[in-house]
């Protein structure tokens, strides 16, 4: 889809410059870059169409460019924090997400539609995929080879295919690049932490007499993690009591161990004072002491606090290796070839394996302990414990005492660490040129890609369901104290009290996990482009192609995943796998309809359209038609409507079901009030009785949820609706102004329902035959045990809203904002996106919740990120001689507490704002100087609490978490650039 075009007199920058902001484009077009371009050819490349565009065309769809300077001096050392910058992009997977960041692939989401529905692209095509979503990991794309990157919003199905609903980011590439550059960067948190080091070398050349190009580049990045307990938002969770405070808030799964209680059952329990006299807070059970000692367990004073290791900033290694070539074959015919590589290691990192154990055959929180008033590891107050509470534990009087509802945080197994090693290796290669049609000249493009992902996961410091049976059934031989049955080389264990784990007794108890996933994808297509015949009003320009494209994938878990041995995997993963394949054929054709007329400078009509044959969902089409309209010399208007399709991804098709925890809410306990129908309902899911007025907070404070892939799911559908206009005044020269609208709805879309949508779902229709309520299962003391939530075809998303951008380039400042004897250009780039509408129905007959400018409730939580109803960016960039200073503005709108949010005592959140400044000098020609500083006057975010913010109590993909930040770097080139 590259074609070059010339650049060669001032209308026709004028023209290119046009076309982008039209699209609101950041394009950062100072006077050196003018006065460079005037004499230099130069490829165009404009993201959104396969058309030839001949100089006076223009891009009809929006489009947001940022170029390589803005990336080479952010500081960052992985794209997504730049990108993320841009209110067109909704923070999604980042840095800073640990847990609910899962494999750690950093992506592009536009508009807030999701990942998966936001197409990555390389020079016009699919970049290699992260895992086995498919989706592109911004990570594993080589930064310093970035020439600029253009974000195209609005469905654009019809000219890329499936996954761009919410439209494309494409990164274009450095051509032909002739010399050497060696850069590195060395960055640190001003709280002393969070270290960055990334080293870059880079080299091309010209060969064969100029008819080649050859480009190699290397690349290392180390990055040292954050932890939640080294800032003071997230040292402690907050949880917004009925008053709606917040509060200091931790896990019922403590270190010493809980057996959780109704008050219903006080008083059947001897040898604890559970009268609460001694509690500031509800006692929920009781909790084991130094020498194992029975006290009660009061809230809030005993809860503990798991926020401590949680990683706040992932640590990162990452190795890269990229390499570019091209040769003319001849005048026509030019062969291409592209190969990338990436190896990285991440993780995220969670408090030590809080669960509850289990004993083999039992349900969740049920262990059973053989002799527990006499076994010898049981200190002697445990021991009587058990003895005066024989009747409540042992009732059959077999001798085997039975504990449920026991809950314990097994802090002796170090914090729980998923680690992920991933290689990605991408191929393509090709033949593209030109031919002679109808006295016109057409281009063609033939290309084959291969691309792979190997990751392996490792998951430490889990319990073991069999080991901790064998551990808990100890017999006294010749005096010492052994496992009943000697298998796995048991060790005796006692899991009451603190540090009751010798480091023997953890390392039988813990055990680790893993699996190796692989996703490849192969990619056939060959397009051609060129003018059809000529109309009145111009040429009608035309492309056409066609498109293979064959994904697979296999997860092949360990011996321990598939024994379903893990007391904290409800649902053993299996190996599983899965592939489809996909022929496309595409059009494009642009019809100029009127030219030179008054109000119409030109008038043209835009259509594109893709027919796809799945072999999993079967034939399914998209198109899209765009008007652009220039009526005078500085104001023009576009307008587009689209039907694009998404197709379910491998992984919501084939995907293994598994368990993950969530903090809940269940609307059977008794501080929630339930009405009298509720409670009926409570009584048929599996509520005691006896607890149906006073069921409260189980030990952990929330439920699994089951999730998983779906082969039966079908295509999602959107429809997108653009329109714009941009205003060039020729009385102010260099300024632009633009404005787009933009609407987007999509249908049966795949939506993971979370646990808590179903639970609310179920207890507002009171239908006990529903789905939702189907879904729920419940211990015997009436608490959610778990919720199945399997990926469906369910929901509708809407989203709209408005982009504003102006930008202003002034030459040849006054003198005094110039350095002596050198000239001073200013360029200034203002953008801002409202956000009208975020909506999202989850359930037919479920209220449409509008999600814009809200935080709490639905709107917000660990694994949901905010979406503002209005985000700005304000860059100036100052440039003298040598040395150039930049500022910038990122500015976040307030933020109202969702309807279905609990009190929050923060209520409305006001405004926030970030500033980042950078600077550099040219020391020669070949040696630049850079620093920076990010998040200058170091604002800390918004204290959330963990029901709208999750573990670190606030939204840390939107909102700095990390703090002020300083990065210096140099950067050595030789040659040519």
């Amino acid at each position: 889809m590259n074609h070059p075009q010339t650049i060669l007199s001032t209308a026709v920058r004028r023209a290119l410059i046009a076309g982008t902001v039209i699209s609101g484009a950041g394009f950062h077009y100072s006077a050196n870059a003018q006065q460079e371009a005037a004499g230099t050819l130069e490829e165009v490349v404009i993201t959104g169409s396969r058309l030839r565009r001949d100089r006076d065309f223009v891009e009809v769809s929006p489009v947001q460019t940022i170029d390589f300077e803005q990336i080479q001096s952010s500081g960052n050392v992985t794209l997504e924090d730049t990108l993320n910058k841009f209110p067109q992009l909704a923070p999604d997977s980042t840095s800073t997400t640990n847990q609910s960041g899962g494999s750690g692939a950093l992506t592009a989401n536009l508009r807030g539609l999701g990942a998966e529905r936001t197409l990555v692209l390389v020079d016009g095509r699919r970049f290699m995929p992260a895992d086995v979503t498919g989706v592109a990991d911004l990570a594993t794309i080589p930064d310093i080879l970035i020439e600029r990157v253009e974000i195209v919003t609005g469905g654009a199905s019809a000219v890329y295919g499936s996954d761009a609903i919410a439209g494309a980011v494409n990164f274009i590439l450095r051509k032909d690049f002739e010399g050497a550059e060696v850069r590195y960067q060395y960055g640190e948190a001003d709280a002393g932490d969070g270290e960055t080091e990334k080293v870059d070398v880079l080299f091309g050349a010209n060969v064969a007499d100029g008819r080649g190009n050859v480009v190699l580049h290397a690349s290392y990045t180390e990055r040292e993690p954050v932890f939640m307990g080294d800032r003071s938002f997230s040292e402690q969770p907050f949880l917004a009591d009925s008053s709606g405070a917040l509060q200091p808030f931790g896990s019922g799964n403590i270190p010493e161990g809980l057996i959780g209680l109704g008050s219903s059952q006080f008083s059947q329990i001897q040898g604890v004072d559970l009268s609460g006299a001694n509690c500031p807070g509800p006692v929920q059970g009781v909790r084991f002491g130094e020498n194992s000692q029975p006290l009660p367990f009061c809230r809030p004073t005993d809860q503990f606090n798991y926020a401590a290791p949680n990683f706040l900033l992932r640590p990162l290694k990452r190795w890269q290796i990229s390499s570019l070539g091209s040769f003319q074959i001849n005048d026509n015919v030019e062969a291409y070839g592209q190969a990338y590589y990436t190896r990285k290691e991440n993780a995220f990192q969670q408090a030590p394996e809080s669960t509850s154990p289990t004993s083999a055959g039992q349900e969740n929180g049920t262990v059973l302990i053989p002799g527990a008033d006499t076994n010898p590891l049981f200190s002697q107050p445990l021991q009587d414990f058990f003895a005066l509470n024989r009747d409540f534990f042992d009732a059959d009087g077999d001798g085997v005492f039975t504990v449920r509802n026991l809950g314990r945080r097994f802090e002796e197994f170090g914090p729980r660490t998923v680690s992920y090693k991933t290689e990605a290796l991408s191929l393509t290669g090709g033949l593209r040129g030109t031919f002679e049609l109808n006295d016109s000249t057409w281009g063609w493009d033939a290309f084959y890609q291969y691309s792979r992902v190997d990751e392996d996961v490792t998951r430490a410091g889990l319990l073991s369901r069999s080991r901790i049976t064998l551990g808990l059934d100890t017999v006294v031989v010749d005096g010492e104290s052994r496992c009943r049955n000697d298998l796995l080389n048991c060790v005796p264990v006692n899991i009451f009290g603190p540090n009751a784990l010798t480091p023997e007794m953890a390392d039988f108890l813990s055990v680790s996990t893993g699996q190796r996933d692989q996703f490849t994808r192969q990619v056939a297509g060959a397009s051609v482009a060129g003018d059809l015949f000529e109309l009145p009003a111009g040429k009608v320009s035309s492309a056409f192609g066609v498109e293979y494209r064959k994904e697979d994938f296999s997860t092949v878990p360990d011996e321990t995943a598939l024994s379903g041995d893990l007391v904290a995997v409800q649902v053993a993963p299996i190996v599983n796998g899965g592939e489809y394949d996909i022929v496309e054929a595409f059009a494009e054709v642009r019809v100029p309809l009127l030219e030179d007329m008054p109000a119409v400078q030109s008038l043209a009509l835009e259509g594109a359209a893709r027919f796809a044959d799945y072999s999993t969902i079967g034939s399914v089409t998209a198109w899209s038609a765009s008007l652009d309209w220039e009526i005078t010399d500085e104001l023009r208007a576009r307008a587009g409507l689209s039907t694009a399709i998404r197709a379910p991804n491998l992984s919501e098709l084939f995907s293994a079901q598994a368990g993950g925890f969530t903090g809940g809410v269940d609307p059977c306990l008794a501080v929630r009030n339930p009405s009298a129908q509720q409670k009926e309902l409570c009584l048929q899911q599996g509520v005691p009785q006896a607890n149906i007025d006073s069921l409260e907070v189980g030990a952990s404070q929330g439920f699994d949820v089951i999730s998983g892939g779906n082969p039966d799911l079908e295509e999602e559908t959107s429809d997108t609706l653009t329109a714009g206009l941009v205003y060039m005044p020729t009385a102010l020269q260099g300024l632009s102004v633009s404005l787009d609208y933009y609407e987007i709805e999509v249908k049966d879309a795949i939506a993971q329902v979370s646990g808590q949508a179903l639970v609310d779902s179920c207890f507002r229709t009171l239908d006990a035959g529903s789905a939702a309520c189907q879904s729920i299962d419940r211990l015997s003391s009436g608490n959610i045990n778990r919720v199945s939530a399997p990926l469906l075809n369910v929901a509708t998303r809407r989203v709209e809203g408005m982009d504003l951008q102006l930008n202003y380039a002034m030459d040849n400042l006054p003198e005094f904002m110039s350095l002596p004897g050198q000239g001073a250009t200013l360029d200034i780039t203002f953008v801002t996106s409202w956000q009208f509408a975020n909506e999202t129905q989850v359930l037919a007959g479920e209220p449409t919740i509008d999600c814009a400018g809200f935080y709490g409730g639905s709107c917000s939580s660990d694994g949901v990120r905010i979406d503002p109803d209005v985000r700005s960016l304000v860059r100036v960039n100052w440039r003298s001689g040598p040395l150039r200073i930049t500022p910038e503005l990122r500015y976040i709108g307030e933020l109202e507490l969702a309807e279905d949010a609990f009190a929050n005592e923060n209520g409305t959140l006001d405004p926030e704002y970030y500033v980042d400044l950078t600077a550099g000098y040219d020391v020669s020609e070949s040696i630049q100087v850079y620093a920076g500083i990010n998040n200058v006057f170091d604002r800390s975010p918004p204290v959330l609490g963990f029901r709208a913010g999750g573990d670190a109590n606030t939204n840390v993909q939107l909102f700095d978490p990390i703090g002020r930040r300083f990065f210096i770097g140099f950067n050595v080139g030789f040659g040519p650039r």
